[in-house]
């Protein structure tokens, strides 16, 4: 056999292994858990049932209308719009959409911690190990996702959260 013929066997067979090691990672990849599939789209009830995307919404009168009615445009959940829908945001309803906050976050094993007597909030990471650029998209998608962002931003224009000036990483 000389060395042309050896040099072809040879690269044939590296690449049929890596074609094969591919293939393999591939398989393995797909048997991972996804923790995201079990999260119910709709927070109130459970359910994936997509929110209707009709204009309906409720008549917001003052000079916060137009902010309401383009926070009300970016909710993503019933229980987001069951507390818009009066047009304020009380500290017991933005702890509700902060609890389904935590439990998007909780799906990667993060959790928020309020910090300064409920002045800020900290993510800590409470099982696995998270790269910080992954944590501040989870972050970012589940505080978008669970309204909490949104409905935060509402109520710190009433003036009555200040613990609600702390930045979402990425927004």
């Amino acid at each position: 056999m000389n060395a042309d013929v050896r040099r072809r066997v040879v690269a044939i067979a590296s690449t049929a292994l890596l074609v094969i090691v591919a293939i393999g990672a591939i398989i393995w990849a797909m048997l991972l858990p996804e923790p995201w599939r079990d999260v119910p789209y709709n927070a109130t009830n459970g359910t994936d049932a997509q929110l209707s995307s009709g204009s309906e919404h409720p008549e917001f009168t003052g000079p916060d209308k137009y902010d309401l009615l383009n926070a009300w445009n970016n909710l993503h959940t019933g229980l987001g719009r069951e507390v818009l829908e009066d047009g304020v945001v009380t500290d017991d309803e933005l702890a509700e959409v902060r609890t389904a906050y935590n439990e998007c976050l909780s799906v990667y094993g993060l959790q928020a911690q309020p910090v300064d007597g409920g002045g800020g909030e900290v993510i800590v990471t409470v099982r696995g190990s998270i790269g910080s650029q992954e944590k501040n998209e989870i972050i970012r998608q589940c505080g978008v996702e669970s309204d909490y962002v949104t409905l935060r931003d509402v109520a710190s224009k009433d003036g009555g959260h200040p613990s609600l000036s702390v930045e979402m990483p990425g927004l």
